[in-house]
C-alpha cells in the first residue's frame, strides 16, 4: 500500500520558480497542502515579455503571466495568496509571519520552506536618487511594467528615450520603444553592447544593426547620475549629458538573499544563495530555487550564477520532486541565452572567449559567415557563429550566434546540450546535423567551425 504524506508546503514567491515547485509538490503528494505567498499581485509571470509590453506589443500586463491564478488554485489545489508579504520566518518553530493584503498580520506553520525571492534590480543601489525621480524607472516586477508604459504612453511620438545599459532588456527595449516611434540611445559604460554575454567581434555585429535601425548608441561612457528640469531628464555620464523625456536604467541585477541570510542560509561564492544539487539550503528542510540561487557552471565546474528563466523553472521542478519524496537532482547549467532585437537574433552558451582565457584556459576559437539554406534556394540569409573550445584538450567552451534567421538559435542550443555532455570539437564535427536545402546548407555551419578548430587542434581527437 502505497504511504500518504499530508505536509505543509510554504512556498515564498510565486514567479517561475516558485510555482514549479508549487506544481509538483502538489502532483507527487496529493493530500499536502502547498501555499503561495506572494507580495504582489502578480503569480507565474513571464518578466521577460517586459520589453513586449511597454512598447505595446503585448496589450495587456496580465497577458504576461503564464497561467491565470485560477489554474492553479481550482485545478491544482494550490493555496495561492496574492499580496501576501512574508516579513519573517522561524526556523526552529517552522512558522512563517507574514502580512496580508489589509494589514494583519498572521502566522503560518509549515513543514517545509521553499524560498523564491527572484533578484533585485542595482539601479537603486548604484543611482539611489531615481527613486525620487518622476521621468526615471528600472524594472524589477510586473508592476514597474505597468507603470512605465503608462509615462511612455504619454509622451509624443520622436520624443527621445535614454536607455541605462545594453544588456538583454535594454535591447530589447530599444527595439519595441523604437518601433513604437520614439528616439532612442543607449548609454553603455563598457566599449561593446552585450558585454556580458558575447565577445567584442560578435558585438560589433549587433551594434551595427542598432545604428541602422536608428538607436543611437553611446559606448564607453560610465553613467553618473541623472538630473530633471523643465519636463527633461538628463543621464549625467561622466563625459556629458544626454538629455531625455525619459530615462530607463537597465543596469543589471543581484540575486535577493534578504530572507535567506535572514534565517542563517549560507550564501556562495557567487553571492547568491547555496543549495546542494537538490536544491536544499544549509538550513534543514528549507529548499532555494530561482534567480536567487546559484548553481554548479557545467562547462567550469565551478558556482556561477544564471538568472534565466529556463534554469529558474528547473529548479523548481526539481525542489518540488525532492520535497514529494521523489529524489531528483539539478546538476547545474550552461548559461545558454538569447533575444530578439528588430530583425536579429543573437545567442550564446558557455563561456566567451574572452572569460575562457580570464579562466585560464588556452582557447582556440573559429568563426564563421555562413548561409541559412542552401546557396541555390532563394531567400537564404547570412549569419554570424562563433565557436570556443580548449586548445589543450579540444572539449567545447562555449558558442556565439548573431544574425537575421532564427536558424542562430537552434545551432546555439545543439552546442548547448553538447556542452552538458563535455563534448569535443571532433564530437561536433561528427553529430548527425539534419540538412534539407530550404533549412541549411550540406555542411551546416557547425560542422563547418568543427573543421576549421580541426585545423587547429588536429585530425585525431586528443586522449583525456
Amino acid at each position: 500500500m502505497k504511504e500518504v504524506y499530508a505536509l505543509r508546503v510554504a512556498i515564498i514567491g510565486g514567479g517561475a520558480a516558485g510555482m514549479s515547485a508549487a506544481s509538483r509538490v502538489k502532483r507527487l503528494l496529493k493530500e499536502s497542502t502547498v501555499t503561495v505567498f506572494e507580495k504582489t499581485k502578480w503569480i507565474s509571470f513571464a518578466l521577460c515579455g517586459i520589453p513586449y509590453y511597454v512598447g505595446c506589443i503585448t496589450p495587456r500586463l496580465e497577458d504576461l503571466m503564464y497561467y491565470p491564478i485560477e489554474v492553479f488554485i481550482n485545478k491544482r489545489g494550490i493555496d495561492v495568496r496574492i499580496e501576501h508579504e512574508v516579513i519573517d520566518i522561524d526556523v526552529k518553530g517552522k512558522t512563517l509571519t507574514y502580512k496580508d493584503p489589509e494589514g494583519n498580520i498572521n502566522e503560518y506553520n509549515w513543514d517545509y520552506l521553499v524560498i523564491a525571492p527572484g533578484a533585485k534590480s542595482l539601479a537603486p543601489k548604484i543611482f539611489p536618487e531615481i527613486n525620487d525621480l518622476p521621468k526615471v524607472s528600472y524594472i524589477t516586477h510586473l508592476n514597474d511594467a505597468y507603470r512605465i508604459r503608462n509615462e511612455i504612453l504619454a509622451l509624443r511620438k520622436g520624443d527621445t528615450i535614454n536607455i541605462v545599459g545594453s544588456g538583454y532588456v535594454g535591447l530589447e527595449l530599444a527595439h519595441t520603444l523604437t518601433e513604437a516611434g520614439f528616439n532612442v540611445r543607449i548609454i553603455e559604460m563598457m566599449s561593446q553592447v552585450l558585454p556580458k554575454s558575447i565577445d567584442p567581434d560578435m558585438a560589433e555585429l549587433v551594434s551595427s544593426i542598432l545604428k541602422s535601425k536608428g538607436v543611437e548608441l553611446i559606448l564607453g561612457e560610465k553613467t553618473v547620475g541623472f538630473e530633471e528640469s523643465n519636463g527633461y531628464v538628463n543621464v549625467v555620464t561622466e563625459k556629458n549629458k544626454y538629455k531625455g523625456k525619459y530615462a530607463i536604467v537597465g543596469v543589471g541585477i543581484r540575486p535577493n538573499t534578504i530572507l535567506a541570510e535572514k534565517i542563517g542560509a549560507k550564501t556562495g561564492e557567487t553571492g547568491a544563495v547555496w543549495t546542494d544539487n537538490h536544491m536544499e539550503t544549509s538550513v534543514e528542510n528549507v529548499y532555494a530555487v530561482g534567480d536567487a540561487v546559484e548553481t554548479i557552471n557545467l562547462v567550469t565546474g565551478k558556482p556561477d550564477w544564471f538568472p534565466f528563466a529556463q534554469v529558474a523553472n528547473k529548479m523548481g521542478y526539481i525542489a518540488g520532486s525532492n520535497i514529494g519524496r521523489k529524489e531528483a537532482v539539478f546538476p547545474g547549467a550552461t548559461g545558454t541565452s538569447t533575444l530578439k532585437t528588430f530583425d536579429l537574433t543573437i545567442a550564446r552558451t558557455g563561456l566567451t572567449e574572452l572569460k575562457a582565457k580570464q579562466l585560464g584556459f588556452n582557447v582556440v576559437s573559429a568563426k564563421l559567415e555562413a548561409g541559412t539554406k542552401a546557396h541555390y534556394v532563394p531567400g537564404g540569409k547570412k549569419f554570424s557563429l562563433k565557436i570556443i573550445a580548449d586548445g589543450d584538450t579540444g572539449k567545447l567552451l562555449g558558442a556565439q550566434g548573431v544574425g537575421p534567421d532564427e536558424s542562430v538559435f537552434w545551432r546555439i542550443n545543439v552546442i548547448a546540450a553538447l556542452l552538458e555532455k563535455e563534448a569535443t570539437v571532433w564530437d561536433l564535427f561528427y553529430t548527425d546535423i539534419g540538412y534539407a536545402p530550404l533549412l541549411n546548407p550540406t555542411w551546416d555551419a557547425l560542422i563547418v567551425a568543427a573543421r576549421l578548430l580541426m585545423r587547429q587542434l588536429g585530425e585525431t581527437p586528443r586522449k583525456a
